[in-house]
């Protein structure tokens, strides 16, 4: 086939048949890509949950593995069942069961999964509101507990200086020269008081921190309540639809979460269980259609070939020609033989008076006719048929003569049976030979 040829089948096809694939491998692309996704997002759920349903005792790559044979069994054993249906194949209901067992496995998987990230999110809502009432309870404790500590460095003062002011007064009063005595008891009660104030003044030193942190603490505490927002907004929309309120309770929005995670786990269990099998049963019908269209092509090949060979003059002067007819004749597989159907199966529809006088002319040739023929293939295929009627050998050529002509036309011995009537008498016209039946072929 030529350059040009090609070309000019190529744009044949892009007129005719482009616009049409493409749209349809787009499809099919688009479709299995949604397929492939869905997937590879539940097979990552599954594999991430099963995980943590295994005890300490198990390794947990064990529950993953199962997890993911479900998974794939899940997303194949519809295409299975339809399979099974299509070639006729036993084992529908079984996939079909366990199919059905896997499906919710997979499921409780995804539900699982969407749960345990709500519960993390409800938790957190429920607690980032309790921390500025923590945080100001735990300063205004710390608060008290310095305040008490303070009463008690005064109250140890004064018990510790009691002592000092009357020793002091004793030696002040008794009229002995007591200076140098006093006067150490009088620095040993400053350096107390000292203490004392000093002591003090660090507490209320701590007790203005926690005062300002406590402040600082409630502000940070009211903007993480305003700005954490973890309910997604989503969530806190459809609560506000399905509680006619402008704030909703974190329960409401909880609730309303967990039917969006159901919605949406159901929605991608069936892009992953169900997309696929129908997917797949376009395929066979395209399959399909494409191998009818394919048989009605060479159909239409074949029948042209025959006309254009029908509309050729026949070649009866061509030895070749009585070499394969013939033998094909012989071994026909004609219910009914007649003359007329023999002349137009095997003959190019030539007239019997016509047929008569060249296969007379061949006996006088003396051509021989062989008992075998080529196949497509190339093998030596015998004209069984005719070998078991006696016409012809598979051993050795068989000279035409006048037993091969009575069996194409129905003459000699083997000329049809006559029919009889009840009475067993020959109807009129019963030994005429019927050259208007139907022709009918064996069932080879």
């Amino acid at each position: 086939m030529d350059i040009f040829k090609r070309l000019e089948i190529g744009a044949k096809w892009m007129r005719d048949s482009f616009a049409s694939w493409f749209s349809t491998a787009w499809l099919y692309l688009i479709l299995w890509g949604v397929v492939a996704g869905a997937f590879t997002v539940l097979l990552y759920i599954d594999g991430k949950f099963s995980r943590s349903l295994a005890p300490d005792s198990v390794n947990p790559l064990s529950f993953q593995a199962m997890g993911w044979v479900y998974r794939f069994f899940a997303a194949a054993f519809l295409m299975a069942a339809a399979r099974c249906v299509i070639k006729g194949i036993p084992g529908k209901n079984t996939f079909h069961s366990l199919g059905a067992f896997a499906s919710v496995i997979v499921c409780l998987h995804a539900f699982g999964f969407g749960f345990e990230a709500l519960s993390d999110r409800r938790d957190q809502a429920m607690s980032v509101r309790e921390v500025a009432a923590i945080a100001e309870t735990s300063n205004a404790d710390l608060i008290a507990t310095l305040e008490t500590r303070k009463t008690q460095i005064d109250a140890d003062l004064e018990a510790a200086i009691a002592p000092l002011n009357a020793e002091i007064f004793n030696l002040d009063n008794d009229g002995l020269l007591n200076e140098e005595r006093t006067d150490r008891m009088r620095d040993r009660r400053v350096q107390l008081q000292d203490q004392a104030i000093a002591d003090k003044r660090a507490i209320d030193d701590q007790i203005m921190q926690l005062v300002m942190s406590g402040a600082e603490t409630r502000t940070e505490a009211v903007q993480t309540v305003t700005n954490a927002q973890p309910w997604h907004p989503l969530f806190i929309g459809m609560a506000q639809v399905t509680t006619r309120s402008k704030e909703p309770t974190d329960w409401a929005i909880y609730l309303n979460a967990i039917g969006f995670i159901i919605f949406w786990v159901l929605l991608a269990e069936s892009l992953v269980i169900f997309l696929p099998e129908r997917i797949y049963l376009m395929h066979m019908h395209d399959a399909e259609a494409a191998k009818r269209s394919e048989a009605a092509r060479k159909g239409h090949e074949t029948r042209k070939a025959k006309e254009a060979e029908a509309s050729q003059p026949l070649k009866i002067e061509d030895a070749e020609y009585w070499l394969t007819r013939i033998p094909k004749a012989l071994n026909t597989g004609l219910k009914r033989r007649t003359i007329k159907g023999m002349c137009q199966t095997y003959f190019g529809q030539i007239e019997p008076g016509a047929l008569r006088e060249h296969l007379y002319r061949q006996i006088d040739k003396r051509i021989e006719l062989p008992g075998t023929y080529q196949n497509n293939k190339g093998d030596t295929v015998p004209y069984s048929k005719a070998i078991e009627r006696g016409l012809l050998s598979a051993e050795r050529p068989t000279y035409l003569m006048q037993e091969h002509i009575d069996f194409i036309f129905s003459e000699g011995e083997y000329a049809p049976e006559p029919k009889q009537d009840l009475n067993g008498t020959k109807p009129n016209g019963a030994d005429n030979a019927d050259d208007t039946g139907t022709d009918r072929i064996f069932s080879s």
